[in-house]
């Protein structure tokens, strides 16, 4: 090749590359561009709610935009509602003589059965047992020709049993919530289904601990995003804890957290 070829061809060469180069730089560009306007538009907020009132609706000091998805991160409250919610008494049913008086409150086989054992310490007539293989707790009448023993109905419904104390009662279950099915306002219904039926549960876990005890909750990596539907600024939002049937859990006060992932 001589010199004036090798000259013209050096010049394309540098022609071509800066084109190249040229193009690529308007592809990054664009590619920063899209990137920036989906970070822009698609911001992750962290909420953090703390509160004593069950269902409380908490107000943004600055409205939020359009939030189309959300997921519960972390909760925490205590076992300390009531499935007991007034005085459960048994007693004789003529003389109307009190032989056991549980106070209000929330109560698992455990406890209860202590409540009971205690109650009938001195009524040797009258025995609980627990864990056996028909059930989980067993009331005994030894004596079946004592008189008529009564249960108030809201200890008879925790229990599972009738109004009137048999030879032998079985108690299979407490008759008591097993789950807390947390809510949010934020959801939409027509993407979340709970048994078939539109829903605005976030997350449902296991009612586990003692009485009062401290309860935590925190999602898995595969916790998914729940789809929601808001308008164009989102002013507030609610979050309440209820059972399977839809009634609040009353926590007497106690304090509640929850956090949450808004995007």
């Amino acid at each position: 090749m001589n010199a004036p070829h090798a000259f013209v061809w050096a010049l394309a060469s540098l022609a071509f590359l800066s084109g190249l180069c040229a193009h690529f730089s308007k592809s990054l560009n664009a590619s920063l561009s899209i990137l920036n306007k989906l970070y822009l538009y698609n911001i992750m907020v962290v909420l953090t709610m703390v509160g004593k009132n069950n269902g409380e609706t908490v107000y943004f000091e600055e409205p939020l935009p359009k939030v189309h998805f959300i997921r519960l991160i972390s909760c925490s409250l205590y076992n300390s509602w009531h499935n007991l919610e007034r005085v459960g008494q048994i007693s004789f049913k003529n003389s109307g003589q009190v032989l056991a008086s549980l106070p209000q409150g929330y109560y698992i086989v455990e406890s209860l059965a202590k409540e009971l054992t205690e109650s009938f310490k001195n009524e040797a007539k009258i025995a609980v047992e627990t864990n056996k293989p028909n059930s989980v707790l067993k009331i005994i009448r030894r004596d079946p020709d004592i008189q008529q023993i009564s249960v108030r109905y809201a200890l008879a419904r925790l229990l599972g049993i009738g109004v009137t104390l048999n030879d032998i009662s079985y108690v299979k279950k407490l008759n008591s919530p097993s789950t807390y099915f947390i809510h949010c306002d934020l959801l939409d219904k027509t993407k979340n289904f709970l048994n078939g039926k539109r829903s605005d549960v976030l997350v449902m876990f296991d009612i586990q601990g003692l009485p009062y005890a401290k309860v935590s909750y925190d999602s898995t990596p595969q916790q998914v995003l729940r789809d929601c539907s808001t308008d164009a600024h989102v002013n507030s939002i609610t979050v309440s804890i209820k059972d399977e049937h839809g009634e609040l859990f009353d926590f007497k006060g106690m304090p509640l957290g929850f956090e949450l992932e808004i995007n």
